[in-house]
């Protein structure tokens, strides 16, 4: 009886030895960019910009309420 699935260590390992997807082997085995690291430059613009929009939405609300 030959089983279809890996080991239980070899189907968490990082780099298995056989992949089912050939593109999946071609994305894995390539340098994924890391999202954080590609954001983190705008925010010291993003965030005052969004408080800026924030606050004034906060006193839009307040004096349409009054």
């Amino acid at each position: 009886m030959q089983h279809s699935q890996p080991p239980p260590d070899q189907a968490l390992a990082e780099h298995p030895l056989e992949y089912s997807d050939p593109d999946l082997r071609a994305y894995s085995e390539e340098q994924a960019e890391d999202i954080l690291e590609s954001v983190i430059h705008y925010m010291p613009i993003v965030l005052p910009v969004m408080g800026a929009i924030l606050i004034f939405m906060l006193a839009f609300i307040a004096v349409y309420m009054a």
